[in-house]
């Protein structure tokens, strides 16, 4: 079972829950970001938004159909049950011919956002290539906050599901009949989209939702998780090297 840490919304799969300050209204400039890994960078101008790949960025086919959403108003998405309506004033959208490396697209956003972008997502039709582009680096930080309190309540509230995914995701890196060390089996649990950390021992252990591997009992045979669900309950996972963990 695969669990998200963001909390997204419909069609596009990596929109976070962000937080930012509010600035000004600047509806009359130009903001401009960029996403290193993917290459992509987004400007905004009023109700106009260009996409542009650098040469070497390798996301997604040019000229294939995508699209960039932006937001100004976090709180608005957070509570958003379904795809926010292009009328939205917080949300603007529109569909974009995707550009080929080193070439740059431009469209009609649905209207002007009455303040700056606090980030855009820019998704191709099959998602088979999507980044979040962020205008300020405190809407970042503030949505990896979101995200990881995200997946704490909901990894809290499936407190047995999300340790036995944690522990196949643990049984995944046995080689040669051994585990790696800890670091190595919180990375692979993370991969599956499970918010973990790796603590000493269980008394360590005290965030509900979040998948502890207790290095202290983990040895190169046995891999040791614990969780505490939503009522303060601690649920024990012991994985071995191989067959099914044993739940307590």
């Amino acid at each position: 079972m695969r669990f998200r840490l963001a909390a997204t919304v419909a069609v596009l799969s990596l929109v976070a829950v962000l937080i930012a300050a509010c600035g000004a209204n600047n509806s009359d400039s130009k903001t401009t970001a960029t996403d290193k890994a993917s290459g992509l960078t987004v400007t905004v101008a009023d109700n106009h938004v260009s996409l542009k790949r650098s040469a070497k960025s390798g996301s997604g086919t040019g000229g294939t159909s995508g699209t960039v959403s932006c937001t100004d108003d976090y709180a608005k998405l957070v509570k958003a049950k379904a795809v926010p309506a292009p009328t939205e004033p917080w949300y603007a959208t529109t569909l974009i011919t995707w550009p080929a490396g080193g070439n740059e697209s431009s469209a009609t956003l649905s209207h002007k956002l009455a303040h700056d972008p606090q980030l855009c997502v820019a998704q191709t039709a099959d998602s088979s290539a999507s980044a979040i582009v962020y205008f300020d680096a405190k809407v970042k930080s503030g949505v990896e906050k979101l995200q990881t309190a995200s997946a704490q309540q909901q990894q809290a509230a499936q407190a047995t599901a999300a340790l036995q995914s944690a522990a196949q995701a643990a049984a995944g890196t046995v080689s040669k009949s051994s585990f790696p060390d800890a670091a190595n089996v919180v990375q692979a649990i993370t991969a599956q989209g499970l918010y973990a950390k790796s603590v000493a021992t269980a008394a360590d252990a005290t965030d509900s939702g979040t998948v502890y591997v207790i290095t202290g009992k983990t040895t190169n045979k046995t891999a040791v998780l614990v969780i505490k669900d939503s009522k303060g309950q601690v649920h024990t996972a012991t994985q071995g090297v191989k067959g099914s963990p044993k739940i307590s």
